[in-house]
């Protein structure tokens, strides 16, 4: 069986050429396409699938509509552009009725308010599981927008918000249920909160030299905007932005206390380099939006991942991140 990462090697080598108008194609959170002067059009595509990226017992029609969307226009947020429309694809099998569609539309509903975005179209085909499929398009200015290639050794390495949590929230989730305890860490996973308007603000000042939403974990994003480049990261774990139910609970769920947060996914954060002058920078924006902004580490030179203890030794992940398909 054919794993993410070689399918995305495969796709992306076989259709990799240059084409009209594409200024930023296969490898990014969005294809970035010049359709008119003065403006880039993103494009980008992601899918929800029962019993892989959800368990239909453990979230509501609802949230279900909404974290679709969510994690869908988190893409364009990383790269400084702004969502505009959606498109939704719906699989659904002979056991949902008019309740859980009347309760899909109420999530798509919620989330165009929240995210000033349109449902334009879609698709509704009968399936063997559940799934939602969003297509977003976006737009951001061509000198704004910021992709996963860029940071150069000396450069900061930033995360927002903090990690773990919705890693950390489903695990209580398939142990104790919705009733259970560590409540707060359970909505971190039914409803993310994509960065959009820290990615416009990064994008605009021109502060990001590479960015990333951390959908398959910190460790595995952070080689996609590092390693896959040519350059490297060194990152303390003492150093992982963790909330306090985290910090409370993961010793009852897990026997790696960092794994969720190194390699869980679906924190829907901003992860990006910047150089250390701008700091200051940064910081006015961390106040501006009141969004925790922690550095994490350095970009190094080698072309690879560092993780260290608070010894400064390098430690080895247990779990790389989450890839689909395959070891």
């Amino acid at each position: 069986m054919i794993n993410e990462l070689d399918a995305l090697r495969l796709i992306g080598e076989r259709f990799s050429g240059s084409r009209n108008g594409v200024e930023v194609g296969i490898g990014d959170d969005a294809a970035a396409l010049r359709t008119e002067p003065g403006k880039l059009l993103l494009v980008t595509t992601d899918c929800q699938v029962e019993d892989v990226h959800f368990v239909k017992s453990l979230i509501s029609p609802e949230d279900l509509a909404r974290k679709s969307v969510a994690v869908s226009v988190s893409d364009i947020g990383a790269m400084g552009g702004v969502p505009r429309y959606i498109l939704a694809s719906l699989g659904y099998t002979k056991r949902e009725d008019g309740a859980f569609l009347e309760g899909l539309m109420r999530g798509f509903e919620s989330a165009e308010e929240e995210f000033g975005v349109g449902l334009v179209g879609g698709n509704l085909s009968s399936s063997e599981r559940i799934f939602l499929d969003i297509t977003v398009l976006g737009f951001v200015d061509p000198a704004r927008v910021v992709t996963r290639k860029g940071a150069s050794p000396g450069d900061v390495i930033y995360v927002s918000g903090t990690l773990g949590d919705s890693a950390l929230g489903l695990r209580i989730l398939r142990k104790d249920g919705k009733g259970g305890k560590g409540g707060r860490l359970a909505e971190r996973h039914l409803r993310p909160e994509p960065r959009l308007a820290l990615g416009k603000r990064l994008a605009d000042g021109k502060l990001a030299t590479a960015m990333i939403d951390v959908s398959d974990g910190l460790a595995l994003d952070l080689k996609r905007i590092t390693v896959t480049h040519g350059v490297g990261a060194r990152v303390g774990v003492e150093r992982l932005p963790l909330s306090d139910d985290y910090r409370v609970l993961a010793g009852e769920y897990t026997d790696d206390f960092y794994g969720p947060a190194l390699s869980g996914g679906e924190d829907y954060e901003l992860l990006f380099t910047s150089p250390p002058e701008r700091r200051g920078e940064i910081e006015k924006i961390s106040d501006m939006l009141n969004i925790d902004i922690t550095e994490i580490g350095d970009v190094s030179h080698n072309a690879e991942l560092a993780i260290t203890d608070p010894g400064g030794n390098e430690i080895a992940l247990k779990d790389g991140g989450f890839v689909h398909s395959g070891s």
